[in-house]
């Protein structure tokens, strides 16, 4: 049976290297996966690291400049118009 978070997320795989052959499993362990070989195991390494990484991985670094820019903006245009009215 597939994990409610699978069906509801997506799988979540995890990627690895073992000499030229990458192999990805889905973490939550519903047995989905697969393998890939590449010519070398420094390619196969390179692909995994590549593949293994996750989109939220520095989404704290660049919060801060994304997040607070309109609210900064709507601070600035408030003081502008309190000194001028």
């Amino acid at each position: 049976m597939m994990p409610v978070g699978c069906r509801v997320f997506g799988h979540r795989p995890a990627f690895r290297a073992d000499g030229p052959v990458m192999r990805w499993e889905c973490e939550r362990g519903c047995g989905e996966g697969g393998e890939k070989v590449y010519a070398t195991a420094a390619e196969a390494q390179q692909f995994a690291a590549a593949f293994d990484r996750r989109g939220d991985a520095g989404l704290g670094e660049r919060a801060p400049l994304l997040g607070m820019f309109p609210l900064r903006i709507w601070r600035w245009l408030r003081r502008r118009d309190a000194r001028s009215g």
